[in-house]
């Protein structure tokens, strides 16, 4: 059987002509998900990003924030086993973006998928892995492999936390060794 995948772009890559409810149905009209069976699993990832009031709306109708979060609810869509994300919340402002690091998280712990994130912000893959990988520039290899180990529920209040800028710490000493010449 298949692994099902999806995928979340820097750019919210959502149909300006189609409302985020009908955005949120592409994946399944491709795949060609019958028309009546559709509603409830386009509804249940809407609601889960928080965009349920405006399921009939327009992309430019939408902040920076909720069209990224429309681009979620399309991807959470199929019920993915994988989640990949690509600079998701590159673009945000720094409220927004913590915001969306809560949803994350919490849309991880219920919906119970794997999330492979890429990010260039230290805090945010701290914040959101289990396990932060630091890759080197050209070629791409793995210098670096560490364990994010925080006990208990992740909020905001963390990214004070000493164990959390430990962390935060040896992931930039590892980007920073990569970068020095050899």
């Amino acid at each position: 059987q298949a692994l099902r995948e999806a995928f979340v772009f820097q750019d919210p890559t959502l149909l300006p002509w189609r409302t985020v409810a009908e955005n949120a149905a592409l994946v399944l009209e491709l795949g060609k998900t019958p028309e009546t069976s559709r509603g409830p699993g386009v509804m249940h990832a809407i609601t889960s990003v928080g965009l349920q009031e405006f399921a009939d709306a327009y992309p430019d109708q939408l902040s920076g924030g909720m069209r990224m979060r429309a681009s979620l609810a399309r991807a959470l869509v199929t019920d993915p086993e994988l989640l990949l994300l690509d600079e998701p919340f590159g673009a945000l402002d720094e409220l927004t973006r913590q915001r969306l690091h809560l949803d994350l998280r919490r849309l991880w712990q219920t919906a119970g998928f794997t999330a492979l994130a890429v990010t260039h912000n230290v805090f945010e893959a701290v914040f959101l892995a289990q396990r932060v990988v630091v890759l080197s520039p050209r070629p791409g290899r793995v210098v670096a492999e560490i364990p994010v180990d925080l006990a208990g529920e992740r909020s905001l209040d963390l990214l004070t936390e000493p164990a959390f800028l430990k962390i935060v710490a040896e992931v930039s000493r590892a980007l920073r060794a990569c970068e020095e010449p050899a």
